[in-house]
């Protein structure tokens, strides 16, 4: 009897947590085809990067706290969109010129339920800071900074070692390329 109501509480336990995290469909390197006959091909957004923004509920059906002003996006690097890999995964809140997402604490809560708690202080809207977990080879990271508009720039970030070392250099060519423009005008 005790081990049928320890492998209930398991049962219990591990069906609550994957209905509280989102179905991203694909995982981190992998060619975004299955998501492109789902939703749309991406957009491009440098030479060799596109992007595939999809609102929260899309992917996140189940998670009742997430809403139409979270958005997904996804990025890829790559040649062309075929041949591209899905390098990280961005949640991010769209705020109206209130905040209003923000100070929802949408972003912040579901970080903390689907990642791990972590100190916010005694106001949670205040924080401006981010918070890193390392599970396994994934990287999460959630930021909340507020910009010197006071705006607040909240997402979650979700990459592997790999690619995110990938995107790390692909960003700093971007830079280096757009230095050399300045520097020749």
């Amino acid at each position: 009897m005790k081990n049928l109501i320890k492998l209930f509480v398991v049962f219990l336990l591990t069906t609550t947590y994957a209905n509280a995290a989102c179905d991203f469909i694909i995982d981190i390197g992998d060619k975004g085809q299955k998501l492109f006959d789902k939703f749309m091909p991406p957009l491009p957004m440098f030479e060799g990067q596109y992007m595939l923004p999809i609102q929260s509920t899309e992917v996140c059906p189940n998670e009742q706290s997430l809403n139409e002003m979270i958005a997904v996006e996804y990025v890829f690097l790559g040649e062309n969109e075929e041949s591209s890999n899905l390098a990280a995964i961005r949640m991010i809140a769209l705020n109206d010129g209130k905040n209003t997402e923000a100070n929802k604490l949408t972003l912040m809560n579901y970080a903390k339920k689907v990642y791990g708690n972590f100190d916010t202080g005694q106001n949670p809207k205040i924080f401006n800071s981010y918070n890193v977990w390392e599970k396994g080879d994934k990287i999460i990271v959630y930021q909340r900074l507020i910009d010197p508009e006071e705006m607040i720039n909240e997402e979650i970030y979700i990459s592997n070692k790999e690619y995110d070392e990938k995107l790390g250099i692909f960003y700093s060519n971007i830079e280096m390329m757009e230095a050399e423009k300045n520097d020749e005008n």
